[in-house]
């Protein structure tokens, strides 16, 4: 049966990247729990197999990015905020692989808020805090900043540059490196300070990256208004 594939698949996929044998258990219930839910209001369109590998697999793939990321912040760190978190890609497997680092939900759907707040009790993930709002209300400081299709780095810098969330870093889940390349161009001198990092998703044969932006002002605790810690040349307001 799929489930048994799929869960199966998922084992060894978090095998390959390392992650600890406990979190198969909590991630297998967190994939039954969105499937119960995606039968009735659809908010993941795939299939078993592409749950595990585009959806969770690549959501863990940047987990030790992040959670370098996350150390550089030094102890008492604000930890993550996943922008648009959606049916919980990336920050619910993240949470789970990561179960030392707080992570902040930021979703403006009540149901899909719901749905978060429903998985954060019963995988019992006490460093999940689910946030109901849209990202021009959040405030707020963090390590790092976390987002998957949500938009493009200038719309998406533009925004965070009007809202009161403070960051240290940007990590952003992205495809293929000539669309990076793209997006950067967009970002003008901004893009000065991105790095790419190429992801290694088991069973994955697309390229998948994350950009790395930080902080101009990396060091010291970053200051609100976000896009303005980069050079923002070139960010549409």
């Amino acid at each position: 049966r799929g489930a048994a594939v799929s869960g199966s698949l998922l084992r060894s996929g978090l095998d390959t990247l390392g992650i600890r044998p406990a979190a198969a258990g909590l991630l297998e219930r967190y994939l039954a729990e969105l499937d119960r839910w995606n039968a009735k209001f659809g908010f993941v369109k795939a299939t078993p197999d592409e749950l595990v590998v585009k959806h969770v697999l690549d959501s863990i793939a940047g987990a030790v990015t992040i959670a370098e990321l996350c150390a550089e912040g030094g102890a008492g760190g604000g930890g993550v905020l996943d922008v648009g978190s959606g049916a919980g890609f990336p920050g619910i497997p993240l949470a789970v692989a990561l179960p030392g680092v707080r992570f902040t939900l930021l979703e403006r759907s009540s149901r899909k808020c719901a749905f978060l707040e429903n998985c954060r009790a019963l995988l019992g993930l006490a460093n999940v805090t689910v946030l109901a709002a849209d990202l021009s209300a959040a405030m707020g400081a963090y390590d790092v900043i976390t987002f998957r299709a949500v938009a493009p780095l200038d719309r998406f810098l533009a925004d965070l540059a009007r809202s009161k969330v403070a960051w240290r870093s940007i990590a952003a889940y992205k495809g293929r490196r000539d669309r990076i390349d793209e997006e950067l161009a967009a970002l003008g001198t901004a893009a000065v300070a991105a790095e790419v990092v190429r992801l290694a998703v088991p069973f994955e044969d697309e390229e998948r990256h994350l950009v790395v932006l930080r902080s101009s002002e990396h060091g010291a605790p970053a200051g609100s208004g976000s896009a303005s810690n980069l050079d923002n040349t070139g960010v549409g307001g």
